[in-house]
Formats: C-alpha cells, sequence, structure tokens
C-alpha cells in the first residue's frame, strides 16, 4: 500500500494492543490516548450491547480494559472510576488540589486528580465537606444525573415538566428525578421495555461499565444531538454548578446556579456559551456568521451565504426531501443523515469534512458550481456526484462501516478513493474516473463495476476484490492473491511495489524435469528495503525462452518436450532466471500424475498402478517466505504424504513432490501449494453444549448456498473445527439430512492478516414430532435481530416470547420458548413451540441494534413442523421496504394440529405488541433465562442500545 494509507482497521482492532491496563483498576496506571495506541481487542466484548462505543472510548484514551485482555462490560462502576470518565470526556485536566478536602481521596491514589477536576467542574462537590466515597458502586439515577450536569442542563431540566411515560418514575428519588426524565426525553438514556410495551428506568439498579461507556460515547460524540434536543424542550445548558457538597440524604433544593431559557426563534443551547442553530421550515435562509452548530430538519431547505464556525447537520427528519446549500462554508464536518435520490446539492461552497450516513441508503449527493470539499466519508450506500465545474474534491474513504451489500455510486471526476468496505458494490459512472484507488485489506469480497468509458488511472490493492463493466484500469498494484479482473475488456498493467529492490527466485540453480507432464514450482520473492520479504510468484510475468520444451504459469513450470529452456519471472524493473532440463527418464515408467497439498497432507496420485510405494522412494522439499523449509514428521501410507503442519500464517506453503534419486518405483514430480489462511470455530447446539463429529461443507462466496464445496471440516469432541481455505468469504453448510440438525448456514472469513478463531454457529436441532421451531437468519448488517412470538395463552389471554421474556410456561410445562438469542449478526435465532395451543400466532422481527434497515439485511424465516429437517414455509425480507424496525413476517392458526399461515410483510416503527394484554410468562426460576445483554429500544431511538437492565440495587446516595 502506498505510503501515507492508514492501515485498515480489521489490521489494528484483532493485532494491535491486545492487553491494556483498565482505567478502573485499583492498581491503574494512566495513558493518553497515544499511549493507547488505535484499536484494542478485548475478549469480553463481542456481545456487550456498547462494543463499538467501547472501542471508539479507547481510542480516544477514555476507557481501557484490564492486563488479561478483557473489558469486563457487566461489572459495576465506582464514583472515583466515573469520576475519570467524565473529567476526559469533558477534556478537563486533573486537579489534585481540588481532592484535598476529602479524607477518603488519598493523595497518592490514582483517581486523585480527576476527583479533583470534577468536583472543580461543580458536578459533584461530594457526599460531605469531607467524604467524596470514591469506592462506592454508582447506581443507574446518579449515572444520569452526573450526565445531565455534564451537559450543563441540570437547572434547566427542573424547569422541564416530568414525562410520566416511564413507570417506575415515582421510585426515582426526589432529587434526581427531574435529571431522569429529562435525560429520558432528549433521548440520552432509553429505559427498558417491558413485555406490555411501556418503558421503565430501573433507578437503583446499579450501573455497568457497558453502560457507562454507551453514555460516554453518546456525550463525546453526540453531545451536540442532545443540546439540541434539550432546546426543542426550551432548556439551554448553564455552566455547571459550584454547590456546597452534596448530603448524604439529598436536598429538596437545588443547586443555586441559575438555569437560561429559550423560548423561542432557532437557536438552541451548547455548552459553553456557543450557539446551535435549527432550521426546521422549508424555503430559503440566510444566516449569516454562525457560532456553533447548524441542524436542518425541513425538507426543501436552501440555506445560503452562511458561514458556519461549527459542524453542519443535515438530519434524518429531512427524509427523501431535497436541501442545498449555496455560497456555504463549514469549518466543522457536514453530517448529512437525510435527503433522498434527488438530492443534497452543494453550490460555491467550502466544506471541510463530509460525512455521508444514511441508513437506508438512498441519498444523492451532488458537488458542483466551484464547491471545494476536504474530505467526503461514506458510511452507508450512497451516490456522490461532481459536476463540471466543480471546484477541489478531495478523498473519497468508503468506511468500513458500509453495510454488507450496500451500494455506492460515484458519478463524475474523483482524485482519489480509499476503499475499506467489506463485500459492498461499488460503481464509478459511465465516463467517470478515479486517478488514486487505494483498496484496504478490510474490503473484502467489495465488487468495483465500471461503467462504459470509466476509468481508474492507477489501484493499489490490498483485498481480493473483483471489477467488472465495460470501464477500464489503467495500472494496478495487486498485492493480495485472487483478485479478479477478467470481466473487464482488457486487464490493467500490472506495477511493481515501489518498495522491492530486487528479486530472488527458490530454486535459484536450475533443476531437471525426468517426465513429460512432470511440473515444479519455481517461488519468486521481493526484497525490500525497509519490510519483510514479499511472496511475488503470481505477480509476477513469467516467460520461457523454448515452450517446446517447458511452459510456464505464475511460476509453475511443466514438462512439454525433451531439451533445455531458461525461465524468467519479471517484477517491475527487475527480472530472475533458472534454467531448466527435461530428461524423459524412461517411456512408458510409472510417474507422480498429480499432488493435492493441504497444510498437512500431500494426496499423491500416479499415472498408472505403483505397488510397495514407502516414503523413501520420494524426495520431497518445500519453501516458505521464499527460502527452503524442511517438513517434519514426514510419513506416508495409502497415497497420503503427512506433514506436521506449518505454524506460519498468512504465508505460502510450496511443497514439490518428486522420485527419489535412484527412481527406484517412479520418475517424475509434481508441485503444489496451499495458503496458510483459514479460520476456525466452535459449534453448539441451543443448550450451548459442543457438537461432536458435525460435518461443516464449505463454498466460496457469501451467501453461496449451492455450487462446489471447496473444503470440509468436522467438529472435534469439544465442538471445534478448523480448516484451512485460500483468503475470501465462505459459506458453510451443517446439519440437514443424515443428522439430527435442520440445515443452517453461516458465514467465515479466511483473512490474510488475521487468524480467524471465532467463526462459531449453533447447529439447530429438529423439532420432535409435535414441535413447531421457526429460525430466523440474516447478513452482517444489522449486527442485531430479534424474533418475538405471540400467540394463545392456554389459560387465556395473550403470551410474548422475546430476548426480555425467553419462555412461557403453563402448569410448569414450558410451552414456548426463543431457545437461542443471536447478539452478533447472521443468527440464527430459534423460536420454539413445543406445546400446541389452538389460535392464531404472530411472528415478527425487531431491528434491535446496528447498521443498516431490516428490508436491506436478507433476512429469511424458515418453520419446521414436525421431525422434518425440511422447513414447510419459508419467508425472505422484501427490499424494498425503508427504515422501519419492526417487521410483522405471518400469522400461524393451529386448529387441533392442523396448521394454516397467512402472510402479513408488513413493516412499522410501533411494536405489535404495544397494547395487548400480555399473560406472565410463569417461568420456573430454575429455568429463567439470563436477559440478553442488549434490552429493547424504543423505536425511535433505535440506533442506541440501553443500559443494562435488573442489577441489584445498591444503597441510594446523592452523586
Amino acid at each position: 500500500m502506498m505510503i501515507g494509507n492508514m492501515a485498515s482497521k480489521r489490521i489494528s482492532v484483532a493485532l494491535v494492543f491486545a492487553m491494556v491496563l483498565s482505567i478502573f483498576s485499583t492498581n491503574y496506571i494512566a495513558f493518553g490516548a497515544e499511549a493507547a495506541a488505535s484499536s484494542v481487542s478485548f475478549t469480553d466484548i463481542e456481545k456487550s450491547y456498547a462494543k463499538d462505543e467501547v472501542t471508539a472510548l479507547v481510542e480516544k484514551g477514555i476507557l481501557g480494559g484490564y492486563g488479561d485482555g478483557s473489558f469486563k462490560p457487566s461489572n459495576s462502576i465506582t464514583r472515583a472510576e466515573l469520576a475519570k470518565v467524565l473529567v476526559l470526556a469533558l477534556g478537563k485536566e486533573q486537579d489534585a488540589a481540588s481532592a484535598a478536602s476529602f479524607k477518603d481521596v488519598a493523595s497518592n491514589s490514582w483517581y486523585n486528580g480527576y476527583v479533583g477536576a470534577l468536583v472543580k467542574s461543580g458536578i459533584t462537590q461530594g457526599i460531605s465537606a469531607d467524604q467524596f466515597a470514591p469506592n462506592k458502586t454508582v447506581t443507574r439515577e446518579e449515572l444520569a444525573v452526573f450526565f445531565v450536569r455534564a451537559f450543563g442542563l441540570e437547572q434547566a431540566a427542573k424547569a422541564v415538566p416530568l414525562d410520566e411515560k416511564l413507570s417506575d418514575l415515582s421510585t426515582v428519588s426526589a432529587w434526581a428525578k427531574s435529571s431522569v426524565s429529562f435525560a429520558y426525553q432528549i433521548g440520552f438514556i432509553k429505559g427498558v421495555a417491558n413485555a406490555d410495551g411501556t418503558t421503565r428506568f430501573n433507578p437503583s439498579g446499579v450501573a455497568d461499565r457497558q453502560a457507562l461507556a454507551r453514555l460516554a460515547y453518546e456525550f463525546v460524540f453526540n453531545k451536540s444531538s442532545y443540546e439540541l434536543a434539550a432546546a426543542s424542550l426550551g432548556a439551554t445548558a448553564t455552566p455547571a454548578p459550584s454547590a456546597t457538597p452534596t448530603p448524604t440524604n439529598p436536598p429538596k433544593s437545588s443547586d443555586s446556579s441559575s438555569g437560561g431559557g429559550n423560548n423561542g426563534g432557532n437557536n438552541g443551547g451548547n455548552n459553553g456559551g456557543s450557539t446551535s442553530t435549527s432550521i426546521n421550515s422549508a424555503g430559503e435562509h440566510t444566516l449569516g456568521a454562525v457560532t456553533g452548530d447548524v441542524r436542518i430538519y425541513a425538507a426543501n431547505v436552501t440555506l445560503k451565504n452562511t458561514t458556519i464556525s461549527g459542524n453542519l447537520y443535515l438530519e434524518t427528519s429531512i427524509g427523501n426531501g431535497d436541501v442545498t446549500l449555496q455560497n456555504v462554508t463549514v469549518s466543522g464536518s457536514t453530517t448529512i443523515n437525510g435527503g433522498g435520490p434527488n438530492s443534497i446539492h452543494v453550490q460555491n461552497s467550502t466544506l471541510a469534512t463530509v460525512i455521508v450516513d444514511k441508513q437506508d441508503g438512498s441519498i444523492r449527493l451532488v458537488l458542483e458550481n466551484g464547491t471545494d470539499v476536504q474530505q467526503v466519508t461514506i458510511r452507508s450506500g450512497a451516490i456522490i456526484e461532481t459536476q463540471p465545474g466543480v471546484g477541489q474534491v478531495g478523498n473519497i474513504t468508503i468506511s468500513s462501516n458500509v453495510p454488507h451489500n450496500a451500494q455506492v455510486s460515484l458519478n463524475g471526476v474523483f482524485n482519489s478513493v480509499s476503499v475499506y468496505a467489506e463485500q459492498a458494490a461499488i460503481t464509478l459512472g459511465e465516463n467517470g474516473s478515479i486517478g488514486q484507488l487505494d483498496v484496504f485489506a478490510s474490503a473484502l469480497n467489495t465488487v468495483f463495476h465500471l461503467e462504459h468509458g470509466s476509468n481508474v488511472a492507477n489501484a493499489v490493492l490490498d483485498a481480493i476484490v473483483s471489477f467488472l463493466g465495460q470501464g477500464s484500469i489503467t495500472d494496478a498494484v495487486v498485492n493480495a492473491d485472487g483478485v479478479d479482473f477478467s470481466s473487464l475488456p482488457s486487464q490493467p498493467n500490472l506495477q511493481a511495489d515501489p518498495a522491492v529492490s530486487s528479486i530472488i527466485a527458490e530454486p535459484a540453480l536450475g533443476f531437471e524435469l525426468s517426465a513429460i507432464g512432470a511440473t515444479r514450482q519455481i517461488v519468486a520473492t521481493g526484497v525490500k528495503y525497509t519490510a519483510n520479504a514479499k511472496d511475488i510468484t503470481t505477480h509476477s510475468n513469467w516467460t520461457s525462452s523454448d515452450a517446446s520444451v517447458a511452459e510456464v504459469v505464475y511460476g509453475k513450470v511443466k514438462a512439454v518436450g525433451e531439451g533445455t529452456t531458461f525461465i524468467t519471472a519479471t517484477y517491475g524493473l527487475y527480472n530472475v532466471q533458472v534454467p531448466v532440463t527435461v530428461a524423459v527418464y524412461e517411456q512408458g515408467y510409472p510417474t507422480i500424475s498429480t499432488v493435492q497439498v493441504t497444510n498437512g497432507a500431500v494426496d499423491v496420485s500416479f499415472d498408472q498402478q505403483v505397488e510397495d510405494v514407502s516414503l523413501s522412494d520420494f524426495a520431497i522439499s518445500a519453501t516458505l517466505n521464499g527460502a527452503a523449509y524442511e517438513l517434519s514428521g514426514l510419513q506416508y501410507a495409502d497415497g497420503k504424504i503427512t506433514f506436521n503442519p506449518v505454524q506460519s500464517y498468512g504465508s505460502t506453503l510450496y511443497v514439490h513432490v518428486e522420485a527419489n534419486e535412484a527412481k527406484t518405483k517412479f520418475a517424475g514430480s509434481q508441485s503444489g501449494s496451499v495458503k496458510l489462511t483459514g479460520f476456525g470455530g466452535t459449534i453448539i447446539d441451543v443448550a450451548r453444549n459442543p457438537v461432536a463429529n458435525l460435518t461443516i461443507e464449505f463454498r466460496k462466496g457469501l451467501g453461496a448456498t449451492s455450487g462446489p464445496v471447496v473444503g470440509t471440516a468436522v467438529t472435534d469432541a469439544n465442538g471445534r473445527y478448523y480448516i484451512y481455505l485460500a483468503p475470501g468469504i465462505y459459506t458453510g453448510e451443517l446439519g440437514g439430512v443424515g443428522t439430527p440438525y435442520v440445515t443452517t448456514y453461516m458465514t467465515a472469513v479466511s483473512a490474510v492478516n488475521v487468524n480467524n478463531q471465532n467463526e462459531n454457529q449453533t447447529a439447530i436441532g429438529i423439532p420432535s414430532e409435535n414441535e413447531t421451531r421457526i429460525v430466523l437468519t440474516w447478513g452482517k448488517d444489522p449486527a442485531d435481530l430479534d424474533s418475538h412470538l405471540i400467540g394463545p395463552a392456554a389459560q387465556g389471554g395473550i403470551f410474548h416470547t422475546w430476548y426480555g421474556g425467553k419462555a412461557y410456561y403453563y402448569n410448569n410445562t414450558k410451552m414456548v420458548d426463543l431457545d437461542l438469542d443471536d447478539v452478533t449478526s447472521y443468527g440464527p435465532e430459534t423460536t420454539t413451540i413445543r406445546k400446541d395451543t389452538n389460535g392464531t400466532y404472530t411472528f415478527y422481527v425487531h431491528h434491535f441494534s446496528g447498521a443498516s434497515t431490516i428490508s436491506a439485511s436478507g433476512a429469511k424465516i424458515e418453520v419446521y413442523r414436525g421431525s422434518s429437517p425440511t422447513p414447510i414455509k419459508v419467508y425472505e425480507v422484501p427490499t424494498d421496504r425503508g427504515n422501519e424496525i419492526y417487521w410483522t413476517v405471518f400469522t400461524m392458526t393451529i386448529t387441533d394440529g392442523q396448521v394454516t399461515f397467512t402472510d402479513v410483510n408488513a413493516f412499522s416503527n410501533t411494536n405489535p405488541v404495544r397494547g395487548l394484554n400480555i399473560v406472565d410468562n410463569n417461568q420456573r426460576p430454575s429455568e429463567e433465562p439470563e436477559q440478553e445483554e442488549e434490552p429493547e429500544q424504543q423505536p425511535e431511538q433505535e440506533q442506541q442500545p440501553e443500559q443494562q437492565p435488573e442489577q441489584q440495587p445498591d444503597p441510594q446516595t446523592a452523586p
């Protein structure tokens, strides 16, 4: 990759800084953002609803993990820990002197300076004049109050009427009630969904690390959004109070600082005294010089002659409407969350950074008439268009946030484009051009469609991608095996890596082939001044001086006729030559015809029967990382040479098998290779028990449920498997005929830079004779779709099974249960009706969290009835819907064992269970399911996972 390009996020997350000391440890060692490197890979956050928030905050140096590589997302937090996070989130300096009055804050404690800074800011003054209680755990209501104070909105919150939608607001402490209600109204806290559709807050529950991470993330990255929401309630920020210490029993009166208000106009509060301006109506608007942010909420707006010192936001409420910017300068970022295919037009304007992020991808951004843009970052599907007369347009970054299969179209002329998105579809429009295209390693399986007349001048390709269409690529540097140009009208000129200073070959001194059709691999290696050597075998240009003697393809030489030839490998300005002689040992003598190499074995075939073959009849050699490599543990039996697997992940192992020098049993030779990449994981059943001896068949490609099988793995006694496959995305098939499991598919990635060991899946058992099983699967995005089933309760009324109430019992008999809830993409989620109850059941899907939409998720529902491994009904999500977060899929009526289906396919933002009289699930205590880490959200706040519910309360105390 060219110097100056950032390493891919996938690499840094997986490989860099695996162990970071926790900011929450009593043995804390401080670190700044620079010490925390760029990303952290924790061992226990994959299923945390705040995984992305944790990662982002670690990268900013605000959070950290434990020395064992964990984050412990469900651990409680203390007041000292909260003090540190808030101080760093606010960008304050430590101030040990301001903590001197507290007898319980030692001068040498790690949190001393953070407590002092928090006190100096006025956010808290301790629980008494000389006590801070640094080791006391923080409750959920305390957490809400601390953050409302950090916003500078506590006084304003007290003037806002309470929101009685929280069903347990009456249990919130009096001193915290206004802040909790206010935080809920502006969307900063979400509450916990009850089975009847109402929402509770659980104020005395203990706040945990992942809850703190989510709120801190929102405060750091989305602060202005909440300030604007506050402004819509007439609340504006005031400086944080510098009140007297808070007593142990919270005071009835508020802090003495007065609050400001905004009862009209477009201006809202902004912490620190700057303003935030809102545009809520269509038409032309001229704002002149604006100090602070500007937010556009209405469609059909033209903003003219405006200079914004802060950020500009085009909000989701614009929908599919239009916005035009004319002679607008934005010194901060311009974030586009709304707008439609008819476009956001930017004319004669200057924008620093533009971020395009519309959930359903139906957005068109047109840059025209002298507009200058320093950088555009695309986080969703989008159309970006430059028109003649546009000014300078900087780098276009198609980020790793882009959902799988999202469509990104680039129409016009672009100087540089950087692609990080995996499995995306990127189109360069007719007669469009890209000067420099950089495709990073994380962009695995992305497809580029180059329309007629389009051209990419230079491409640097670090990922396996493919190119289609009638356009062209002039020059390309290919750093990944498997890049496909075959569908283009012409191939690009393959350019050498400029870091390569010379090349070498192995074997270097030449060799002899003893049979027609015999092969031997020559491995070409590029030597670099500043980095490890690079295998350039498949990226070099290979020629034979006499093709009647031997031909060569990607370095593999094949004997054609007797004689001598010279094989030349050319890479950029460098070449290397190897002499090859073909001398047939004996006509009609047995020869090795083929070899098939895996990591640990070589299957050997002969052109005729050969008896009593042993290991001594072979000469076996190998090349690894450009040098000869000695295989260990060699054995031979029944046509298979085995050896100890080679531990050199990401390299290519070349193995050459030929007859021994005496050619006692046969002649000839064959070469093969295996890319030492692959993946592994664990297969479990819905009871989380390992599934042993289960065969998994893998096919190349995402969603490849048919076609040739390229590899097979079998689970061991612990349910573990591992398979070596070339870099790429694969679809695994498990279960089906001959097994006690329904056919299930999984997605797995073999990558050069990361050895994926957690490509796990759950095997779904075939239902019993009288059971019905509903299986939900989907794609990478959104990360979490949830299964919901409502139906007739045996005692009368309606039951509801979901992640928050996984099982419904009647008379101590399990009637229905959600026996698997998946929160990390793909599924499956399974709901099983164990005992029939006559009546009508409704199944629906909720978009709980993650990018993209249900409509773009590729979701599929299969319904199994009885002991058949074949579904009786299959539903696939319609692809023409919008951003709705609920999909009611079908109703199913059971009458004395007979089942009939009614297709519904209805989408909405209203929970279908809302307003229904839901019975108590009557869960037996011994089988009560664990709560999912991500409690259900309210529809209007879908993108922001909420805090952990139902923790044991701690004694209440004022923060």
